[in-house]
């Protein structure tokens, strides 16, 4: 069954109440894509993680204390456990290649399609021509699997896009 918007936001506000978010205080702040969420057909509970989610890394990053050990990682800086990025489909990340033969490595965006946070793996296709050669098996447009660890800076799309 599809909610209509209004009610599915308010699912999405009970979830947020639930635990101790409430949208009010946040939103006015951070303001998050919630009706891009309803689009897609998130689940009100998923949409109140995303947004959790979200807004701990903006204020983590407004005061200094986002993680510095994987780009996109909502927890604060220091934290014990393993990062949890915020990757979406549609964002962008920027990986670390190695460079084969004595070449250099490079730096290369890959548009992401979807992340598993258990294996610690990006998916992606990558969104510019590579200076190496490697061998002809990357390319623009070639689809990847990335490790979180070579992951140098994330941008969702709308950031990528913004000049």
């Amino acid at each position: 069954m599809v909610l209509t918007y209004e009610i599915w936001l308010e699912q999405v506000k009970d979830a947020l109440r639930s635990i101790n978010m409430p949208m009010d205080d946040w939103q006015s702040l951070w303001p998050f894509d919630f009706s891009g969420e309803h689009d897609k057909g998130t689940e009100p509970d998923a949409a109140a993680i995303k947004a959790n989610r979200f807004w701990w890394y903006q204020q983590n990053k407004s005061m200094g204390r986002d993680c510095d050990k994987v780009p996109g990682c909502w927890l604060p800086r220091g934290h014990q456990r393993d990062c949890q990025p915020t990757y979406e489909p549609g964002d962008f990340v920027k990986a670390e290649f190695g460079g084969e033969g004595g070449m250099p490595g490079e730096w290369m965006w890959i548009r992401v399609d979807r992340r598993d946070d258990k294996t610690r793996l990006v998916f992606g296709t990558l969104d510019n021509e590579p200076i190496n050669d490697y061998r002809g098996k990357v390319r623009l447009g070639s689809e990847l699997a990335i490790s979180y660890d070579k992951v140098r800076e994330h941008k969702t799309a709308l950031e990528f896009t913004k000049r």
